[in-house]
C-alpha cells in the first residue's frame, strides 16, 4: 500500500504575498538544489548531512548498540549531555513520537525502552534535580560534542562523574569527533564511541548517530526513520514545485522576508511537537542570521497560542510569515461524549474527535489570518509518525539551506555563536 504523502497549501499565501513570483525563481532553486547535492564529497562545504540517508553502516552500528542494551536489560534511564544540535534534534523526536509524557510510562507502556532526561544547559537546579533524582547505577550516559570540549556538555559531566563513582566511564556512550577530549578519554577508558562525520554540523546532524542514538534507546523505529529521509531526499531533489516542498519552503519564506516579513512563525497544532519547533528555530536561526540577513523564527503551538499570540499575529505588525503544521490523523483519538442533556451548549462537540475539533480551530486561525491579510501556508502531515516528522525535518533542512543560499549567507557556518565561545573560553582562563 502506498504511503499519503505530505502535503502543502498555498491558498491563503499566494494571493496576499502578491510579489511572489515562483516561476521565475525555480530554475534558480533547483540549481541551488543540484549544487547542494553536488557538494556533499566536498569535506569544506558542510553537506555531509544530505548522505545520511545512506549511511548503512552508522544505521547497522547503532541498531546494534539499542538490541545490546535491551538485552543486557540492565539500564531503566538514558541521561543525555549536550547542547544545540546536540539535543534539540533527539528531544524532537522522542517527544514528536513517544510524547512528552514518555517519562511517565511504566516500562510495559515503553515496551522496556529507557526513560530520558537532558541535560542541555548549565542551570545547577537542573542538573542537581535530575541527577538526585535518576539511579545512576541504573543509568546509561550518552555524551555528545563533536569537537569534545563543549563547556555546557563537559561540565555536566565532570558533575555526574563524581555522582556516579568509578564506574561511570563503563555506563558512557561517546558521540564525538575522532579528536579532542571525548575521543581522548574514550581511548583512555574503553568507552564506545560514534563519529560524528566532519562534514555535518550540529544542527544538521538529527539524522546521524547524534540523534538516533538517544531515539533509537528510547524506541523510536529507525528502520522507518530511514524510510522517511529517504522519502524526502527523493522529494528534494525533484525540479517540481509542485512536489518538492523544501523549494517551495525555501521561497514562501524568501519573498516574504523581501516584502519585510522578518518573522517567521511555526505553528504546529499537536504539543508533541514542540521540541520539533525548538529544534527547527536554532536551525532557521543559526544558518540564515548573517550579515543583518534573516528572519528570525518563532514558536508558537496551536490551539495553545490562539490563546496568548494570536492577538498580535492577527491585529500587531504585519511583519510575520506563519507556517501551519496540521496533523491530518491523530493517534489513538478520543470521541467526546454526548452530554448535551447536562448543557445544551454541549451538543456542540458531541460525538467529535478531539483531533477533529483540534484541526476546525487551525482551519479557523487560518481563516482569521487570511482576512487580516496576514501570509500563511499549511503542511499536512497524515499522520504523526516516524516516517513522516523524519520526513518532514529533513525537508526544513533542506528548505533551510536553499532560503540561505537564495539570502546570499552561508547556512553551514556560525561565527557569531563561535565569538560567543572564544570569549567564554578567554573569561574561564582569566578566573
Amino acid at each position: 500500500m502506498d504511503k499519503q504523502r505530505i502535503k502543502i497549501d498555498l491558498s491563503n499565501y499566494l494571493g496576499i504575498e502578491v510579489n511572489a513570483n515562483f516561476r521565475v525563481y525555480q530554475d534558480r532553486v533547483f540549481s541551488i538544489i543540484s549544487g547542494l547535492y553536488n557538494s556533499r564529497q566536498d569535506i569544506s562545504k558542510m553537506t555531509g548531512w544530505l548522505d545520511l540517508p545512506h549511511a548503512q553502516g552508522m544505521y547497522t552500528e547503532v541498531n546494534n548498540l539499542v538490541q545490546k542494551i535491551q538485552s543486557e536489560d540492565k539500564y531503566e534511564h538514558l541521561l543525555v549531555l549536550g547542547i544545540g544540535g546536540s539535543s534539540l534534534g533527539a528531544q524532537a523526536l522522542i517527544e514528536g513520537l513517544n510524547s512528552p509524557i514518555w517519562n511517565r510510562l511504566s516500562k510495559g507502556k515503553r515496551k522496556g525502552s529507557l526513560t530520558v532526561d537532558f541535560i542541555d544547559n548549565l542551570d545547577p537546579v537542573i542538573i542537581r534535580t535530575i541527577l538526585s533524582r535518576l539511579k545512576l547505577d541504573q543509568t546509561l550516559f550518552v555524551v555528545i560534542s563533536k569537537t569534545g570540549t563543549t563547556v555546557e556538555t563537559i561540565v555536566p559531566m565532570l558533575i555526574a562523574r563524581e555522582w556516579a563513582g568509578e564506574n561511570f566511564y563503563k555506563q558512557c556512550i561517546f558521540i564525538t569527533s575522532n579528536k579532542g577530549v571525548l575521543f581522548e578519554l574514550a581511548q583512555k577508558h574503553s568507552v564506545p564511541v560514534f563519529q560524528i562525520p566532519e562534514n555535518v554540523g550540529g544542527r544538521y546532524s538529527v539524522f546521524s548517530s547524534v540523534g538516533l542514538v538517544p531515539a533509537g534507546l528510547c524506541g523510536i523505529d529507525l528502520s522507518e526513520v530511514k524510510a522517511g529521509i529517504l522519502e524526502a531526499e527523493r522529494l528534494c531533489q525533484m525540479n517540481d514545485l509542485k512536489a518538492n516542498i523544501a523549494a517551495t519552503i525555501a521561497l514562501c519564506a524568501y519573498f516574504s522576508y523581501g516584502a519585510g516579513k522578518n518573522i517567521f512563525v511555526l505553528m504546529p497544532y499537536s504539543t508533541c511537537l514542540r521540541r520539533f519547533v525548538d529544534w527547527f528555530v536554532q536551525l532557521w536561526a543559526e544558518s540564515l542570521g548573517k550579515s543583518k540577513k534573516g528572519s528570525t523564527p518563532t514558536v508558537a503551538i496551536g490551539a495553545t497560542d490562539q490563546h496568548s499570540q494570536l492577538q498580535m499575529f492577527n491585529e500587531g505588525p504585519n511583519d510575520k510569515l506563519v507556517c501551519f503544521v496540521k496533523v491530518q490523523k491523530h493517534k489513538r483519538d478520543l470521541t467526546i461524549p454526548d452530554y448535551s442533556s447536562e448543557n445544551p451548549s454541549f451538543s456542540s462537540y458531541a460525538d467529535h474527535k478531539v483531533g477533529q475539533i483540534l484541526n476546525i480551530e487551525l482551519d479557523a486561525t487560518r481563516r482569521a489570518l487570511t482576512e487580516n491579510q496576514r501570509p500563511n501556508f499549511t503542511l499536512t502531515l497524515p499522520e504523526l509518525d516516524e516516517y513522516y516528522l523524519s520526513q518532514l525535518m529533513y525537508i526544513f533542512e533542506v528548505a533551510t539551506a536553499v532560503c540561505g543560499n537564495l539570502l546570499g549567507v552561508n547556512p553551514f557556518d556560525q561565527p557569531g555563536v563561535e565569538l560567543a565561545k572564544r570569549y567564554t573560553k578567554e573569561l574561564l582562563m582569566s578566573k
